[in-house]
């Protein structure tokens, strides 16, 4: 082991124990990449917050994994929690999604232009020497409409890569850090403002046919401020050659402006987004490793991969965030749907760059930013997201 200016300090090796979690009922074995050494069995570092990772089957993580993977039992407490989480989200599940996608396989003779894709797709395809074999006299729909079928019929019979399932599993490593800050979280929603004049029908009796025939029969049964109000917006007509100037010319001489009517209308729920920050200080070589080893595997799921040849991204890996606290989430804090890291800073050194005599950094600061990918509602807000 390098020898380093600071006391080393003795180390636990307790990458294997036994994680628990009180989802599961029971204990199960997971490798764990935590830090700081004496997380969960100290008494000061009882707090911590595990990232659960969750790779994609298709990747060559995913494949690589594939015997290492945390597979969940239906039956199992673990399972049903994750099954109420599925149906709770409400984004398209990859059920849906899929099922989605082979809707549009089974009706993608309605698609127009699929002949001249097809043509593009070169002698190689195999798809051409199909398209030959329909009668030269068919119909120009009726070409788009095979052709687009015989491209449905190859995607399925070819079972492309890229067009795989993008289910995902969970690995055996967790990352579990020491909860160093405060939690937050933020809350939002959007809401956009709209004048209504218009809809609530101020104005809007001169819309349909002229403006003579229009305002002729119904100006008169009008109050006199409604019939200003009609008047003043029939002046905003461009085709009536005001331009604007004649409303502008009202409201200078009479200092009164028309009443928009705005209304707030609900738009939209915002996503929240989570930053982390962590100090690591190694003591050793093994926790120098430990730390290492975490940085890589936040980066290495982050990325999506290509394909083998390129001509398509994998989504990066997806992460289950969860606080605990004595090895049993901590439920007076927020919860989280599934997240993505969409951004990771690191700084090797404090204010002076030091390191061991290998060259490992003595100090090292890490910020993560996760991005939910399901939007809230007021369901899940109430289950404690």
């Amino acid at each position: 082991m390098p020898q380093t200016t600071n006391d080393v300090v003795s180390e636990d090796n307790s990458d294997n124990k036994e994680f628990r979690n009180q989802n599961l009922g029971k204990k199960y074995e997971i490798g764990t990449l935590e830090y700081p050494i004496g997380l969960r069995n100290l008494p000061d570092l009882q707090h911590y917050v595990a990232f659960f990772i969750n790779v994609r089957d298709k990747s060559t993580q995913g494949i690589q994994n594939r015997d290492k993977d945390y597979f969940i039992s239906a039956d199992s407490e673990e399972g049903k929690r994750l099954a109420i989480l599925q149906a709770e989200e409400n984004r398209l599940s990859q059920k849906g999604a899929e099922t989605a996608v082979s809707t549009v396989a089974k009706n993608i003779g309605a698609i127009t232009g699929a002949g001249v894709l097809l043509s593009s797709l070169g002698r190689s395809s195999g798809i051409l020497d199909a398209i030959r074999r329909v009668p030269k006299g068919a119909a120009k729909g009726l070409i788009a409409g095979t052709g687009a079928q015989i491209i449905s019929n190859e995607i399925q019979n070819e079972n492309f890569y890229a067009f795989r399932s993008g289910s995902t599993s969970r690995l055996k490593e967790v990352i579990t850090l020491h909860v160093e800050e405060r939690p937050s979280v933020k809350y939002g929603v959007n809401y956009s403002t709209t004048d209504m004049a218009g809809f609530l029908g101020l104005g809007g009796i001169f819309v349909q046919g002229s403006v003579a025939k229009s305002t002729a029969g119904g100006l008169e049964a009008m109050a006199p401020e409604a019939k200003a109000r009609v008047l003043a917006e029939i002046a905003r007509i461009p085709s009536l050659g005001g331009q604007g100037f004649i409303p502008n010319f009202l409201e200078l001489s009479s200092k009164t402006k028309t009443n928009p009517f705005r209304e707030t209308l609900f738009e939209s729920v915002d996503y929240r987004t989570f930053n982390f920050r962590y100090r690591f200080f190694p003591k050793s070589w093994n926790e120098s490793q430990r730390v290492k080893n975490i940085i890589d595997m936040f980066k290495s799921h982050m990325y999506p991969e290509l394909t083998p040849d390129k001509m398509f991204y994998v989504y990066p890996s997806e992460f289950d965030i969860q606080y605990y606290f004595k090895d049993k989430e901590n439920n007076y804090l927020h919860k989280f749907t599934k997240c993505a890291l969409t951004d990771l800073a690191i700084d090797y050194g404090g204010e002076q760059f030091v390191t061991f005599q290998d060259g490992a950094p003595a100090e090292i600061s890490v910020s993560l930013t996760f991005t939910e990918l399901e939007q809230l509602s007021a369901q899940r807000v109430r289950n404690g997201y």
